[in-house]
């Protein structure tokens, strides 16, 4: 059963096997996220030789049938991803990989792959990732820009996520216990007035509930909110 999951890409390291129009998308993604990010092929797209010459990417000459060379790559790496046009090589590679327990994602087989990369996109405090899981990326990317037009426009999600990431920030000032902190966290969350004073946008007098509750609960404040 697959699971979805944010990774911390930092300091990771990406192995994109494939040089072509699939591999330079994975490579100019991945290449932002401070990841470490190998492209292993016989040729290389223009754009992919782009990115390497400004040093955002490295890249490794050989073919996928070179066995030792393959596997100290897969080895080194923390996810391998494969982008050739053909599912020819899948099993051979996947093999070596489960070999050295790496995650692998198959950009030519979405229903045997390990690991499924989503679309996504930011808006405001949220990150929405979504997958069709194989079934259609035109279809996936339609609904995710239905999902933005929502979020977009529902500012008073926007702020309760502000104001409840602030009154985190001071409950764990406060060293609570989590338990206590879960019961606040709720007992704001809840409370009709707060969410009144959230729905149309009254910062000053949701903050005021805010402190009230922790004023409420004995909780010191500090620099406030």
């Amino acid at each position: 059963m697959r699971m979805p999951f944010f990774i911390e890409m930092s300091g990771k390291t990406v192995l994109i096997i494939g040089g072509g129009e699939e591999g330079f998308k994975r490579a100019e993604k991945y290449c932002k996220t401070g990841a470490r990010i190998i492209v292993y092929s016989r040729s290389f797209d223009e754009r992919i030789l782009e990115l390497a010459s400004r040093r955002f990417i490295e890249l490794v000459e050989g073919d996928v049938v070179e066995e030792e060379k393959l596997e100290k790559l897969v080895k080194e790496s923390d996810i391998v991803m494969v982008t050739l046009d053909t599912r020819e090589h899948n099993e051979y590679i996947k093999k070596i990989v489960e070999k050295h327990k790496r995650l692998l994602n198959l950009a030519n087989d979405a229903f045997e792959t390990d690991l499924v990369v989503p679309i996504d996109t930011s808006v405001g405090p949220f990150r929405v990732a979504l997958t069709t899981e194989g079934k259609s990326s035109m279809v996936a990317r339609e609904a995710l820009y239905k999902i933005r037009e929502v979020l977009e426009k529902d500012m008073e999600l926007h702020l309760l996520a502000e104001l409840i990431h602030r009154l985190k920030k001071i409950l764990k000032e406060a060293n609570l216990t989590p338990k206590k902190r879960m019961e606040i966290y709720r007992r704001v969350y809840s409370d009709q007035e707060f969410r009144r004073y959230v729905k149309t946008g009254d910062i000053d007098s949701a903050t005021k509930k805010i402190l009230e509750i922790l004023k409420e609960n004995s909780v010191e404040i500090g620099e406030g909110l």
